[in-house]
């Protein structure tokens, strides 16, 4: 079953949510990072004569380990190493931007789900819950998704674009290559929907992004933005 997210763009995206066993492989795949960095780690103090009962050097290694989950996933936009080796991401259910404080809610209820439990909880709710939610993704009102594979600008319709084309907007060089491959995604969505108002809002943002203003239809102005774009990246 999918998940539909609501957007900054005020589109309807569809997700598919992560498999248990996706999650379990990614999770297993982060502890062997966290023992692969620690053990090393424990033995180099031990030789330095840093692992005593009140030596502060311990804390270099239990606080970055204990805490991995939470600073990669605040850092890296919902992912860990495992989450990205499985094409795994934390999103929110809203659309919105995933903040550090949603991270901080999963990562203390992990205690619970995973620690505590051994992983039952997390399996339980994972399983019968509507979203394939954890009980940390319930209270933080996330869920982790299986990503589509990225988009690249080799992907693009750059072939309908001729070498004496005459650039619209110079102006877009101040959209990201981030930015561009959510306007496709939006503009894919609002043709399959056949949904053109939904480009509304997505052109109102290009347009203060880029301080431009235009005549254009907004459907003729976001082509001719992705167009611009390709033309001056190529």
């Amino acid at each position: 079953m999918n998940i539909s997210i609501n957007t900054a763009q005020n589109v309807h995206i569809e997700y598919t949510p992560a498999q248990l066993l996706e999650r379990i492989l990614a999770t297993i795949v982060d502890y062997v990072i966290i023992i692969a960095i620690g053990i090393p780690l424990f033995y180099l103090f031990d030789k330095l004569g840093g692992l005593t009962s009140t030596s502060w050097y311990p804390y270099l290694v239990y606080l970055p380990l204990l805490g991995y989950h939470l600073i990669c996933e605040s850092l890296f936009h919902g992912q860990t190493a495992g989450k990205s080796l499985l094409h795994l991401q934390v999103v929110r259910l809203d659309g919105q931007r995933l903040t550090f404080w949603e991270c901080l809610l999963r990562w203390v209820f992990r205690l619970v789900d995973i620690g505590i439990s051994g992983g039952a909880i997390a399996i339980l709710t994972i399983c019968f819950s509507r979203h394939a939610q954890r009980l940390g993704d319930m209270l933080a009102g996330t869920v982790v998704i299986r990503q589509s594979r990225p988009r690249t600008f080799n992907s693009l319709p750059q072939e309908n674009i001729p070498d004496d084309y005459q650039l619209t907007f110079p102006n877009v060089t101040l959209l990201s290559d981030k930015d561009i491959r959510v306007i496709q995604e939006v503009l894919d969505e609002v043709r399959k929907r056949d949904e053109y108002q939904l480009l509304d809002p997505l052109a109102a943002k290009i347009k203060s992004i880029i301080n431009t203003e235009s005549d254009l239809s907004n459907l003729q102005f976001v082509e001719t933005v992705l167009k611009d774009y390709l033309y001056l990246s190529r």
